[in-house]
């Protein structure tokens, strides 16, 4: 545009019958003096023309880039004449004479030569002109003026829009305000965007659906019925055909829709909404079909002039730049968010191991203070009553009789039975933190098991008055277990030591098996004194007592809950609690019944063991897991342990891909998304034996018989424990 500009100047010098002057810089005098300094700055370049019957000056104020320029064009005479002040000391005499002589005898300076200025807007008009039918559109209906004011408004909307994408304003008020005044400038009876795949939240279930409606709406009156929120699938079934189209760069634009190609299903469609005419414009965001800008006309047909069209594609344009924008910037905040969720988890998560810390330091003084409480009480039996057996048995005269020694005796005995079962629990829980601890797995009686930690009960129960009861449902079918014998005796006699400890004289402690085909489960009830519910939280805590060793009443290291936890949790079993204060309490203990397949065997050391019958052991791990904390934790521990990871986030994807992975062990974050349906179609889709464990926050007993119902092998519990995951995904892969 600029250099048609100029070449207009130098015709009208080359092309005026009357006499005239043509300058431009390249005709300035280039003198060195220092007051010019300010005129060099003022301006970039200029064409200046003077005749009688026309004075025109195109003054360059500055080259913004190649492309664009600020200029100003003027025939005013006094700006002129205040232009030639500035650049007089740079005008040779001849010239000077002349520009005086034009300017002081020019008879017609307001009435400039009118086809100059016809060609002039001509050229200023000819960024409307997209298409060569442009001038077509308006030379014979529209005045010069008219078409530079629709043009001037144009470019303010387009300005606009700029600015307000640039404050980064909402995009509803974007969208509303760009819409609004397009309509109004076009004088368009309605224009709306039609959005596809628009995110919709059912309330009742948390959902989220996607549709395809009208979400931004411009009338030119009320008359005209509203579309917001109007949806049509039906006329739409191909629309991936009509999104690649759109993307193509095709857009619709139809002067008469009775007289159109539109398929009938739409065309009823346009009928019922009052459409005579209408332009569909895609907005096209990151190279995908965001939605569609139509505009109808409802009372007559319209032919679409190029310019309209050109105009509503740069407003789809700047459109789609305002909503990737505002898509980029909410991004951004979602990941601010979750970011500063992280830090605030990561803050928390330092605070309470600073918290359990400090609790830890705790407990072990107390650990401390409850050990030598306990290992004090029967030596100081043990050196006592041995003392005094010595003393008397060197007295002839005056010998204890036999019952007392026998009675010395028997003390003596319990106190070093009890310092060995407490020297005992010290060491097993060493190795059970220290990861040594085995299980020794075989089929045992469920029917002995019982008859055993019974008679025990009844023998801790002597004298002090409470009554053991046994309540066994288990059918002789069911009597063999396969579990660690010992270590579950184990388990249930310390329940069982413990109900006894804190249930008052006549008061009763019930020992309950039950059974089924896929878990044992034991309860240990008591009408004891029961537990404040604040505290059942800190029962399996190590070197954790309820009570303070200088004042309690009942004994106690504070390991023995926690140790019967960790072997339960060796297992793969759980264990629960309920208790009411004064009432008692129940403990609940249920136990997989493990597959003699997938049991760790005595006296096999797992980190020795590379193949199976001479066949590569699959060592692939497939994680299907939403929560990056958990995920990076797995990847990052599993990985270091020499397994093969691979992390999916979606539960559907994981489904249609794990016959092309073929993984030994999935393991699977359970939540709304991955139901237990999911887990049977996954089970059903491996090739070979799938291992499926699933993650969650806490789990009972009915949970895991549903669970393993539906094909569920392991679980695991948060937060996830290094060694018991490693030992139970080396157990799995091994075997």
């Amino acid at each position: 545009m600029f250099t048609k500009i100029v070449s207009l100047w130098q015709e009208l010098a080359i092309n005026n019958r009357v006499e005239g002057i043509y300058l431009s810089e390249d005709n300035l005098i280039n003198l060195e003096i220092e007051n010019l300094s300010q005129e060099k700055q003022s301006f970039h370049s200029f064409q200046l023309f003077l005749a009688d019957n026309i004075q025109a000056l195109l003054l360059v104020e500055k080259k913004i880039n190649d492309l664009y320029y600020q200029i100003t064009i003027t025939f005013d005479c006094q700006e002129i004449v205040d232009f030639i002040e500035l650049i007089n000391p740079r005008i040779d005499s001849e010239n000077l004479t002349q520009i005086n002589s034009i300017l002081s005898y020019s008879t017609n300076k307001d009435n400039p030569d009118q086809h100059f200025i016809f060609t002039l807007m001509k050229i200023l008009t000819e960024p409307l002109m997209f298409q060569d039918n442009y001038l077509n559109d308006y030379s014979q209906h529209q005045a010069i003026e008219v078409i530079l004011r629709n043009r001037i408004e144009q470019e303010r909307i387009l300005h606009q829009v700029t600015q307000q994408i640039q404050q980064d304003l909402d995009l509803l008020v974007i969208v509303k305000m760009t819409i609004e005044q397009v309509q109004s400038l076009l004088q368009i009876d309605r224009l709306l965007i039609y959005q596809l795949r628009v995110p919709i939240k059912d309330k009742s279930s948390e959902e989220i659906t996607y549709i395809d409606t009208v979400t931004y709406e411009a009338k030119a009156s009320s008359v005209i019925p509203s579309v917001l929120n109007f949806q049509e699938e039906s006329c739409f079934n191909n629309i991936k055909d009509s999104e690649k189209k759109y993307l193509e760069g095709f857009y619709l634009a139809i002067e008469d829709v009775n007289y159109s190609n539109l398929n009938p299903c739409l065309k009823e469609s346009m009928r019922k909404l009052g459409v005579k005419a209408k332009i569909a414009m895609p907005i096209i965001v990151k190279n995908k079909l965001w939605g569609i800008l139509i505009a109808h006309q409802c009372f007559s047909v319209r032919k679409w002039k190029s310019n309209e069209i050109n105009f509503l594609k740069s407003i789809t344009e700047y459109l789609a730049v305002a909503i990737y924008q505002y898509n980029s910037y909410h991004t951004l905040e979602e990941q601010k968010k979750l970011l500063e969720k992280q830090v605030a988890k990561k803050a928390k998560q330092l605070q309470d191991a600073l918290l359990v810390a400090q609790i830890a330091n705790q407990s072990k003084t107390e650990f401390l203070g409850s050990i030598s409480h306990e290992l004090r009480t029967p030596l100081t039996c043990v050196i006592g009553l041995s003392g005094t057996l010595l003393h008397w048995s060197k007295d002839v005269k005056n010998n204890l009789s036999l019952e007392q020694q026998i009675r010395y005796l028997k003390i003596i005995q319990d106190s070093g039975r009890n310092l060995l079962q407490l020297i005992n629990n010290i060491l097993d829980f060493a190795d059970i933190e220290a990861g040594k601890s085995l299980l020794y797995m075989e089929d045992i009686s469920l029917e002995n098991l019982s008859k055993m930690v019974y008679l025990s009960a009844l023998e801790i129960s002597q004298n002090q008055g409470i009554k053991i009861k046994l309540d066994y449902h288990i059918t002789k079918d069911l009597d063999l277990f396969y579990c660690d014998g010992e270590r579950l005796y184990q388990i249930l006699l310390n329940l069982v030591d413990n109900a006894i400890k804190f249930t008052p004289f006549g008061g009763e402690v019930t020992i309950t098996m039950r059974r089924n085909k896929t878990q044992a489960i034991f309860q240990i009830e008591d009408t004891g004194i029961g537990i404040n519910k604040e505290q059942i939280p800190l029962l399996f805590t190590k070197f954790q007592q309820l009570e303070n060793y200088r004042t309690r009443t009942h004994s106690g290291t504070g390991l023995g809950l926690a140790l019967t936890k960790h072997l339960v949790e060796l297992h793969g079993g759980i264990i629960e609690v309920k208790s009411i204060i004064d009432k008692g309490s129940i403990f609940t203990v249920s136990l997989p019944n493990s597959s003699p397949t997938f049991s760790i065997k005595s006296k096999i050391n797992e980190e020795e063991i590379k193949e199976v019958s001479g066949l590569k052991i699959n060592k692939t791990i497939v994680i299907i897991c939403e929560d990056d904390e958990i995920g990076t934790f797995l990847c990052q521990l599993l990985t270091a342990a020499d397994y093969q990871i691979i992390w999916l986030v979606d539960v559907y994807e994981a489904i249609h891909r794990i016959r092309l992975i073929n993984p030994s062990i999935v393991i699977l974050e359970q939540n709304k998304e991955a139901s237990l349906d999911i887990c049977k179609t996954m089970k059903s889709e491996s090739k070979d034996n799938l291992y499926l464990m699933v993650i969650k926050d806490e789990i009972s007993g009915s949970e895991w018989e549903n669970l393993s119902n539906f094909g569920v092998d392991e679980y695991l519990l948060t937060p996830l424990q290094p060694k018991i995951l490693l030992r139970k995904i080396a157990k799995i892969i091994n075997t």
